[in-house]
């Protein structure tokens, strides 16, 4: 296999506008094919030629040309795949006007770094190849249009390319002059040269052993029906896990929890307790009182003041009385009332 093109898109932006040239181009050539792709004008045909021609480069997809991704590649290596392995013929020739026939065919080995005597040598044999061994000294504006289309043919084949990608190469030529190249790319395929031309013209495809359609960005198929490009294969959803065995998973067992009884069982009689006395709120159980419960004191009532303690007097050990003027003078009665009784005893 020579080329294989994979779902190609092309896109050109117009300011802030998308234009979709290329809708999902897939193609293969093989080697040594000769392959013709027709179709109208802005049918995309310029447009798929230049990316196989590695002059342009697709929105997306994969081109792969003798096994190498050219997507991938430097623009170094880009360079060297259009000096080595392709080759390029146009409508309008593309001649420098101010060079020889000799010296356009000889301008891609002087790229290539072939020294002056040996691509002088290999040009003149290439424009032998297509009949123009008489006019190596010719300039553009000496020759005719088929003549200048057969030196941009020998200019296109002197690195013996791989492919040969031909762009209407007829376009610009009578009829006469016409089917001369295409009795040149005949005879370069039969040399084994792969060749892939577009045209608009059914008389020139129908040299080519293979043509296919294009239109409006799709390859046609042989019913004229677009060929849709191939969705992209779907991941598939990774199977459902295996439900356990019923079998296999024993059955919760319900565990019985013993019921606890309300009631405190009854402690025995113990010898040294004195039995309780319901009368006096004694618990059956303990013998003793209840212990009051405790209430959660209230934040919002406050609690009552104390009662007021009135100190005690050592001696008597009772409270003692408030000092004032009255509490003085019954003091001095009681003491003058004692000191009367204690004469009268003395008496």
């Amino acid at each position: 296999m020579m080329l294989e093109l994979r779902d190609i898109y092309k896109t050109y932006l117009q300011g802030k506008m998308e234009v979709p040239v290329l809708g999902g181009i897939s193609l293969t050539v093989s080697e040594g094919e000769y392959l013709e792709i027709m179709g109208p004008s802005g049918s995309g045909k310029t447009t798929l030629m230049n990316i196989i021609g590695c002059l342009d480069s697709a929105t997306s997809g994969e081109y792969i040309l003798e096994g190498e991704d050219i997507a991938a590649v430097s623009e170094k290596r880009m360079s060297e795949v259009r000096l080595k392995s392709i080759g390029f013929v146009f409508q309008s020739f593309y001649l420098l006007s101010r060079q020889s026939a000799l010296e356009n065919v000889a301008l891609p080995l002087l790229y290539a770094g072939v020294r002056k005597r040996e691509r002088n040598e290999i040009a003149r044999r290439a424009l032998e190849r297509v009949g123009l061994g008489d006019r190596t000294d010719f300039k553009p504006t000496q020759l005719s249009g088929g003549q200048c289309q057969r030196v941009a043919i020998a200019r296109a084949i002197v690195n013996n390319p791989k492919i040969l990608l031909a762009d209407e190469p007829t376009g610009a030529l009578d009829t006469r002059s016409g089917e001369q190249i295409m009795e040149i790319f005949k005879s370069l395929n039969q040399e084994g040269v792969t060749i892939v031309m577009i045209t608009h013209e059914p008389e020139i495809a129908a040299h080519a052993k293979r043509t296919l359609h294009i239109r409006d960005g799709l390859l046609l198929g042989p019913d004229g029906r677009p060929i849709k490009p191939k969705a992209a294969p779907q991941a598939e959803p990774a199977p459902p896990a295996p439900k356990p065995s019923q079998a296999a998973i024993p059955a919760p067992q319900k565990v019985k929890k013993p019921r606890q009884s309300l009631v405190p069982p009854k402690l025995p009689h113990m010898p040294g307790r004195h039995k309780p006395d319901p009368e006096k709120g004694q618990s059956p159980e303990s013998g003793q009182e209840p212990a009051p419960a405790l209430r959660d004191p209230d934040p919002q009532v406050s609690p009552a003041p104390a009662p007021k303690q009135e100190p005690l007097n050592p001696k008597t050990q009772k409270p003692q009385e408030e000092i004032s003027g009255q509490s003085i003078i019954a003091s001095l009665e009681r003491m003058a009332a004692a000191g009367r009784e204690g004469a009268d005893h003395e008496e």
